[in-house]
């Protein structure tokens, strides 16, 4: 997996196509990789109607379970550092683009 850190942080240009009807966009397990920083990046700048955009870097819809999710499994240190980096990555490359689409 190609990430930001310890690699190239050059991200690549995508294909412009304007978006008009995409509105709400989640990405559950967001991660650090090149590749899917790009890809949000592209559909914040092309998403026209974007209203809400979620990514989800810790859910794992089977690490809890039982009645109303009580029962959660642990989360491992590879997966927390992880999702460090993903939130590094956002702040980063993506939350002004946000900014910048919203103003």
């Amino acid at each position: 997996m190609n990430q930001f850190f310890g690699g190239s942080s050059h991200l690549g240009e995508l294909p412009e196509q304007q978006h008009n009807c995409l509105k709400i966009v989640e990405i559950i397990g967001f991660s650090s990789a090149k590749s899917l920083v790009e890809l949000t990046c592209c559909i914040v700048k092309n998403a026209v109607s974007l209203e809400c955009l979620t990514l989800d870097t810790l859910r794992d819809p089977w690490r809890c379970s039982g009645e109303a999710n009580k029962t959660c499994w642990p989360i491992h240190n590879d997966v927390l550092k992880e999702a460090s980096r993903a939130v590094v990555a956002i702040r980063m490359y993506i939350e002004h683009k946000v900014a910048q689409h919203l103003s």
